[in-house]
């Protein structure tokens, strides 16, 4: 199954003029990297194959991205040419996003609750005596005539 990003992300950053359309791709990956327990260990090397730039370029935007506030990045002392790299999201971005995510959840309820409540039982619904109506009108049953009963005993012949 192929791999896929939900990206919710504030409207602030995207129209954030300092950073380039790839630091933009690259934050949206990163928030999504971060999803599950706040951080990501992923390379350089993993952001170059999956976004075809070089290491240096991914590099630079990654740096862009700390200096500008929206990432922190920490460096393991002991490895070597900080190859182990854990990268969390700015307190702030990330209190901007689960408020973003928690006011989507409400809305969404609350509309799937209004729509339901309002709608559902107008379009279809049986009565107490199995009386079958859509949209407020009742659904007419009839027998199916013969050549009915043929047609359909001949489309389903090719599925016996």
């Amino acid at each position: 199954m192929e791999e896929y990003i939900k990206p919710i992300i504030p409207l602030s950053v995207l129209s954030d003029n300092r950073i380039s359309s790839l630091e933009k791709l690259l934050l949206i990956h990163i928030i999504s990297l971060c999803n599950n327990k706040g951080y990501c260990w992923a390379t350089n090397s993993y952001f170059m194959k999956v976004h075809g730039y070089s290491k240096q370029t991914i590099s630079k935007c990654i740096n862009n991205l700390a200096s500008f506030g929206y990432i922190k990045l920490k460096y393991e002392k002991e490895s070597t040419n900080n190859s182990k790299r854990t990268i969390t999201l700015d307190q702030v971005l990330k209190k901007e996003i689960q408020d973003i995510k928690d006011n989507l959840n409400i809305s969404v309820q609350s509309n799937f609750n209004h729509y339901n409540k309002n709608k559902i039982n107008e379009i279809y619904y049986k009565d107490k005596l199995g009386n079958e109506y859509w949209n407020g009108k009742l659904i007419e049953k009839e027998e199916a005539t013969k050549q009915e009963i043929e047609e359909l005993e001949n489309l389903l012949k090719e599925y016996k």
